[in-house]
């Protein structure tokens, strides 16, 4: 009988000690679960966080819109393909090329300089391929004619840093009191292109000879 009086407090005693155990046992737990949790928020909000920083970097890019180049003038364009500044140096009318008749009304010559200002090596015949002519500027443009002409000395060829390139670009053209050589504006609006530049040339510059 003695033995049974001590027994049953005694494992009493001990079912209490266990629940306490069970109880600290799922406090901790929780408390690493939320620490985890918490920890693991940060770290995914630091790296939205930068991600967007870098998004927001390459969508503004570095160069503002040029939008009052003239002949002699030198705009800077930064795209997907590299920056590559881009210098105007003169405009000729030729009625024919290769004794082929305009499309329209005659032939832009379009004597170009395409420099390399980025890190990496760049294509330039890609580069030139980004720009467009037209004398509307709320319509699309006209791109370079160059490389499919024999007699015409097109930009093509790689360009590393600071090499620059020039050549001729040609384009077609209506008859018009001035035009604008010009980024393609599909490429400013999908941002390929982070800004625009563009050239004005009054007819009056341009050579007839």
């Amino acid at each position: 009988m003695q033995k049974s009086k001590w027994f049953v407090p005694f494992i009493l005693l001990a079912s209490l000690l266990a629940a306490c155990s069970d109880d600290n046992s799922d406090e901790q737990s929780e408390s690493q679960t939320t620490e985890q949790t918490e920890t693991a928020g940060e770290s995914s909000e630091q790296a939205n966080k930068e991600a967007s920083e870098d998004t927001n970097v390459l969508a503004e890019g570095q160069y503002e819109d040029q939008l009052d180049l003239s002949i002699g003038d030198t705009g800077t364009v930064e795209t997907l393909l590299g920056t590559s500044e881009f210098k105007v140096n003169g405009v000729k009318r030729l009625d024919e090329v290769d004794g082929e008749l305009s499309d329209l009304d005659y032939f832009l010559l379009v004597s170009l300089t395409v420099k390399n200002v980025g890190a990496d090596d760049i294509d330039a015949r890609e580069t030139v391929d980004i720009l467009e002519a037209t004398d509307f500027l709320d319509g699309t443009g006209y791109s370079d004619e160059a490389p499919y002409s024999e007699s015409i000395d097109a930009i093509e060829g790689t360009l590393s840093p600071e090499e620059e390139i020039t050549g001729d670009v040609l384009f077609v053209a209506h008859e018009a009191d001035e035009y604008f050589i010009r980024v393609r504006e599909g490429l400013v609006g999908s941002e390929a292109a982070k800004n625009q530049i563009r050239f004005t040339i009054q007819a009056s510059e341009i050579d007839e000879s």
